[in-house]
């Protein structure tokens, strides 16, 4: 069989992955170029990366042909965006100080071409690029007493707008999110908004410019206030709305039509959609995902955003604000029968593509205790959750996720149902929830006498002392890092699907939360879109997780120390005892 690559894109990142079926004698990585399909240019990919026993202290850019990637996938974070490009793939062979391209062109491999857009067709999709874990953001802070970025300087930033570091990690969701109220305005439309929380200052300005063409369905997003009494004992207060209340006050002091939806304790309105209708009113466009209104959500989690033109899904969502809107004002925002009772169908119809459904769509504000249910025969199952775990088990090559904290039961008892009946499908993930993840892994590796050299579902993690070519680095700016909820099914077959928008997945977000959990099928662009978004988390934590569960030797030094001088490092990818390539070196392809 011959080598191939690939690549596939989104707005922010294109992921490159390629495969050789044996090893490369005398290959210390590859150099990859990136050519412009429009000039013919070609550029090196960059790299800070060097060979053990070498440094990089002031974090100076080199290129992959200097320090090569030993690795069969990488990813490009710094293409201008909105050009068309493909990928050079070279094998470097020799030492350290006398690297060479092979001369063996049969070796020399190019993927196919991909832009650097959220799509020009009728589904645009954003991704920004939330992740605090990042050498850059480590370079880019004062360092407190304990060596760790400053957390408050980072916050500062983020929550000023115009600010370089706040636009870089915002990236395209900071203006696809006001774009539909911008539409309104220009074009006399009116947008529908139903949001969880809101607090970033840029957008409610947003808000303020197009008063007179929107109406917000404003959710409580409550706080706590924790006390110590005269005895050492704790109490803590629970702040209604804490989070949102200036600023729901700055709004109808503007003049904004905001409506209070303050859902009972435990439960929350998690929307985050805004609907445009034309001057006629009637719905036309659908905005949805994860990324709620604020500081953080743009910034300081990993957030998605999608724009849909589907005239018969933007109504959909039109009826179901509406049947909030009347639940807020006739049941005072109870989430009551008449509106979990409308909510037990799919929207526009059962087989409408894309599709969607909407919560909560129990009969009431119950879920089954975590270890009680088998989600592969529950006939009690929520109908959203059982049409993504129908599509899960029915996967015939991978199954790509990513996820906040999803509770339990949810979507990862039931891929790990499906990992363990079906070693054979490539499933990758990554959470926010690192007790699940840890419980995850420990029912997926039971009976193994040593700790897993590849994990193929990681928790969000970060380098938490400096070593090798590496500094400390911070992990949040609060309780969610990866704030996705994204399942992709087979990303690059003809029977692809992609589920996302706010709900989290589990049992939990289908009966207590307003939620919209949407499904968008063979639809290979948006797949892929998706697909390239969880491998860049996934490759970007995978490393941090393995990191830090392979420990410090004891000389107390990492087990990571910079690249190999030798071709050992292709080791992991080849079985000993065929030389053959393990099949989880990349994402499968048909």
């Amino acid at each position: 069989m011959k080598p191939f690559a690939k690549a596939y894109a989104n707005n922010d990142v294109a992921i490159i992955s390629w495969k050789y079926f044996s090893k490369i004698e005398s290959c210390l990585g590859f150099g990859i170029q990136r050519e412009d399909q429009q000039t013919g240019e070609k550029i090196n990919l960059p790299a800070w990366v060097g060979f053990e026993g070498q440094q990089n202290p002031d974090w100076e850019m080199k290129d992959t042909f200097i320090w090569p990637i030993q690795k069969f996938s990488w990813k490009d974070l710094t293409a201008p965006k909105n050009k068309s490009y493909l990928y050079h793939i070279i094998p470097l062979i020799g030492t350290v100080d006398n690297l060479a391209p092979t001369q063996d062109t049969s070796l020399h491999l190019k993927t196919n071409a991909v832009q650097i857009s959220p799509g020009t067709r009728p589904i645009k999709v954003y991704f920004n690029r939330g992740i605090l874990s990042t050498q850059f953001i480590a370079r880019q802070l004062p360092h407190n007493s304990a060596e760790s970025p400053q957390l408050g300087t980072l916050k500062d930033h983020i929550a000023t707008p115009g600010d370089a570091l706040r636009n870089a990690l915002s990236g395209d969701i900071r203006t696809a999110l006001p774009s539909l109220l911008r539409k309104a305005v220009a074009k006399n439309g009116k947008c529908y908004l139903a949001l969880y929380e809101l607090t970033d200052p840029e957008l409610i300005n947003e808000l303020k410019l197009a008063r007179n063409n929107i109406e917000i369905i404003l959710s409580n997003a409550d706080g706590s206030k924790t006390t110590t009494d005269a005895d050492g004992k704790k109490h803590t207060t629970k702040l209604l709305d804490d989070e949102n209340k200036q600023f729901r006050k700055e709004l109808k002091n503007a003049g904004v039509i905001v409506h209070d939806r303050f859902v009972p304790a435990t439960h929350i309105g998690h929307n985050k959609f805004v609907l445009y209708a034309d001057h006629t009113d009637k719905p036309l466009i659908v905005l949805t995902g994860s990324t709620n209104w604020t500081s953080t959500g743009l910034c300081a989690q990993s957030n998605n955003t999608i724009i849909l033109e589907d005239a018969a899904l933007a109504q959909s969502y039109k009826d179901y604000w509406n049947r909030l809107l009347k639940d807020t004002n006739d049941n005072n925002s109870q989430q009551g029968k008449e509106l979990r009772q409308s909510n037990q169908k799919r929207f526009p119809s059962a087989d409408a593509n894309p599709g969607v459904w909407f919560s909560p769509n129990t009969n009431s504000a119950t879920k089954p205790p975590a270890g009680t249910i088998n989600v592969n025969n529950d006939p009690t199952q929520p109908l959203d959750l059982k049409e993504m775990f129908d599509a899960i088990e029915t996967a015939e090559k991978s199954i790509l996720f990513l996820e906040f904290q999803p509770g339990s039961p949810s979507v990862l008892d039931k891929i790990l149902s499906v990992q363990q009946r079906k070693p054979h499908l490539y499933i990758r993930g990554a959470a926010t929830d690192s007790k699940a993840i840890e419980d995850y892994n420990t029912t997926l590796y039971s009976g193994r006498s040593a700790e897993p050299d590849f994990y193929s579902v990681v928790a969000a993690s970060a380098i938490k002392d400096q070593f090798s070519y590496w500094e400390a680095e911070l992990l949040s700016a609060g309780h969610a890092i990866i704030h996705n909820k994204i399942v992709v099914i087979d990303p690059f077959t003809d029977n692809c699907k992609v589920f996302t928008g706010s709900h989290n997945h589990g049992y939990r977000a289908s009966a207590f939360n307003d939620e919209n959990l949407l499904c968008i099928k063979g639809d290979k662009q948006v797949a892929a879109a998706y697909a390239a978004h969880v491998i860049d988390l996934y490759d970007h934590y995978r490393w941090r997780y393995t990191i830090i569960a392979q420990g410090k030797d004891d000389g107390g030094n990492r087990a990571f120390r910079g690249l190999k001088t030798t071709d050992v490092w292709q080791d992991k990818y080849f079985d000993k005892a065929t030389g053959q390539a393990f099949e989880h070196i990349t994402v499968p392809h048909p």
